[in-house]
Formats: C-alpha cells, sequence, structure tokens
C-alpha cells in the first residue's frame, strides 16, 4: 500500500510586513503544520503552489531574473516569501484587470 500526503491547506497570516505563511495537512487525523515566516525562503514548486502557477511558469520567471532566487551549487534556487508575496498581489491585481495588468511584469 503507498501513501500518498494530502495537499497542504494553505492558510495566510493577516496582511502586513510581516505576514507569513502557514501549511497545515491532515494525516491519520492529525494536523500538522508548517509555518514560513515573512523572511523565509521556499522552493519553486511551493512558491508555484502559493500562487496558483505553474513549476515552469516560476521556473521560466526565474531564468528571465523576474523574480529574485537564491541558487546554491548543488542546490534547487529557493525563493525569499517577500518575492512571493510580491508577485501574488501582481497576480491577484492581474486578474482583477486582465487586459493591462501584466504589462507591468515586462
Amino acid at each position: 500500500m503507498s501513501y500518498t500526503p494530502a495537499e497542504p491547506k494553505i492558510v495566510w497570516d493577516r496582511p502586513g510586513p510581516f505576514q507569513g505563511v502557514t501549511l497545515e495537512r491532515e494525516i491519520d487525523g492529525q494536523v500538522y503544520a508548517e509555518r514560513i515566516p515573512h523572511n523565509g525562503l521556499v522552493s519553486q514548486a511551493l512558491a508555484a503552489r502559493l500562487l496558483g502557477v505553474s513549476l515552469m511558469t516560476v521556473n521560466n520567471w526565474a531564468r528571465a531574473g523576474k523574480i529574485h532566487h537564491i541558487k546554491v551549487t548543488g542546490q534547487p534556487s529557493a525563493i525569499p516569501l517577500a518575492e512571493v508575496k510580491k508577485f501574488r498581489k501582481l497576480i491577484t491585481d492581474a486578474r482583477r484587470d486582465w487586459r493591462g495588468a501584466w504589462k507591468d511584469f515586462k
């Protein structure tokens, strides 16, 4: 029998300069929470999940220099949570006004 971990529930803290995010998972009836502070780092995969875009999109943004990422030799790159929050705001605004908001992206 294989074990498939449940998708985490993403809970953003109250808005503000110190806003972090909490990932909650339920495994065998127990709820486990992992908190990422406002100055924490997240993987590209987690950044994609937090932003609601594909991993390839985040990877393309990092390669194009649109999103700041930290690359350590031999390790996958990490993205500061502050960058994720900035892009989350851009994406939210773009979804509200989809015709002209993406011009700020370039």
